[in-house]
């Protein structure tokens, strides 16, 4: 059976989970909920994901939750080829400045017979700015290297890999041009809300996703 955080809970689980303590409560916050629902399209049969949020400058705390994770490891669907995961994502932020919006980083990584790990590939996405519930399909890819690197590292394992992957994620980089290769989809699901915005003067634009209603 496949069961997401969402089918579980609900709403009611997230505006719960929002609440934000006295000592933050007059503070512009970010309160982000949701989960790694799974991979689709890699030609490995065994998938792990790791993720992380990365934020820029030092206007973001990091209040509750984990801004990183590492899922299970699953082995892909004869049924639809997806490597399903559904590992739940709970992270809340307070912030003094809208610059360094948080972006979600993944690392796809494949496991073999002997349990060894190899990157299957790397990709990130934004995380919306207006509220409401989103589901987003996040495209990765992995460094090819030279021609000899890329004929081992087809055979022996042993991909190029970052040194520091949240490069991917920044805003500037400086790290030059190569070539890529395309792998795969991360599938993720997020629920995003916001505190004290409007009352802090500042306005998102764009369609909002429908928002989460308090049950009665």
């Amino acid at each position: 059976i496949n069961l997401s955080i969402f089918d579980l809970f609900g709403s009611a689980f997230m505006l719960h989970w929002i609440r934000i303590d006295s000592k933050h409560a007059g503070n512009l916050s970010v309160t982000i909920i949701g989960e790694i629902i799974g991979g689709t399209d890699f030609d490995d049969k065994t998938l792990q994901c790791e993720f992380k949020f990365v934020t820029e400058g030092n206007k973001w705390t990091c209040l509750k939750g984990n801004t990183s994770g590492t899922t299970w490891v699953s082995e892909k669907s004869m049924e639809n080829g997806m490597s399903v995961w559904n590992h739940p994502i709970q992270v809340q932020y307070s912030c003094s400045a809208m610059h360094g919006w948080p972006k979600l980083r993944v690392q796809v990584n494949k496991i073999d017979e002997e349990d060894r790990k190899d990157l299957a590939g790397y990709g990130f996405c934004h995380v919306p700015m207006s509220p409401g519930e989103r589901t987003i399909e996040i495209a990765t890819c992995r460094p090819k290297g030279d021609f000899w690197t890329h004929v081992s590292a087809s055979f022996v394992g042993g991909f190029p890999r970052y040194k520091n992957p949240d490069i991917i994620a920044r805003a500037v980089s400086k790290s030059p041009a190569h070539n890529v290769i395309t792998t795969g989809i991360v599938h993720v699901k997020l629920a995003v809300t916001t505190t004290n915005l409007i009352k802090k003067g500042v306005v998102l634009g764009g369609s909002p996703a429908p928002a989460l209603k308090q049950s009665t």
